[in-house]
């Protein structure tokens, strides 16, 4: 009987837990519309779902450094798309006609910078709501100290300066849905047309409508959610727990003596 009770006990708080840590859930930041905020007239587009907010900027190596001409990142112009989504073009020039103001790797590589205020993120997919022949896409996360900047970074150096790839994705085919599966959490995200070495011979036109993920509120044990990997129960789990306790202890004060 007292090895009975010992694993109901053990069971009840094995659930409670469970319900204190949370579960991860999907939520999706959309970028459409004909309209975009002007910091320093590059442009802005934000999205927020629940407490979390999405900033996207654009960004392109139209400037110069060490490692030769057009190599480092600066602010791109962020162009929307209606209901594409939001495609960019750098500032060396290029020109706003199709395919140029999608996304690419035409001369430039262009990428788009999520900044998340409210919670970090772990990104797992995005949506393109336009593609030109190719997608080849990079994703990198920001696992560094302080903000997630790129100014004045190469691609070739943000993992040496705080970023993580998390993939370059060959997807050649038209299916509009992307997925790029990791564990990391942060409050900053790169996504971009494919900046890797042996890309394919084609250029990658994209426009980028969605990007879509779960967030440390989801799941507070989640890689690089900083103090909530001990989380304090949610009063309702205390309920929970409490009303369990309760009833275990009836049973067991109704049981005859052995």
């Amino acid at each position: 009987m007292k090895m009975m009770r010992i694993h109901s006990l053990s069971s009840l708080l094995a659930a409670a837990a469970l319900c204190a840590a949370g579960s991860a859930s999907a939520a999706t930041w959309t970028f459409t519309g004909s309209t975009l905020e002007l910091p320093a007239l590059y442009g802005a587009a934000q999205s927020t779902v629940g407490a979390v907010t999405a900033t996207a900027t654009a960004w392109a190596n139209t400037a110069n450094g060490s490692a030769g001409s057009n190599t480092v990142l600066a602010s791109a112009y962020l162009t929307p798309q209606g209901s594409s989504g939001v495609g960019t073009s750098h500032a060396d020039g290029e020109t706003t006609s199709s395919p140029q103001h999608a996304i690419d790797n035409n001369g430039r590589q262009e990428s788009i910078l999520f900044n998340f205020a409210g919670d970090k993120v772990n990104l797992t997919s995005s949506y393109f709501g336009w593609i030109s022949g190719d997608s080849d896409f990079s994703v990198y996360a920001y696992t560094g100290a302080g903000a997630g900047s790129v100014a004045g970074l190469t691609y070739g150096n943000l993992t040496s300066n705080g970023w993580t790839l998390i993939s370059h994705s060959n997807e050649t085919s038209n299916n509009n849905d992307k997925g790029f599966a990791n564990s990391i959490y942060s409050s900053y995200w790169l996504i971009g047309a494919y900046n890797g070495a042996g890309a394919d011979s084609t250029y990658d036109y994209f426009k980028l409508k969605t990007v879509s993920g779960g967030t440390c509120t989801d799941n507070p044990s989640g890689s690089g959610c900083g103090g909530r990997n001990n989380p304090v129960p949610e009063p309702g789990t205390m309920l929970l727990l409490g009303a369990g306790l309760l009833g275990l202890t009836r049973m067991t004060s109704r049981r005859p003596a052995v």
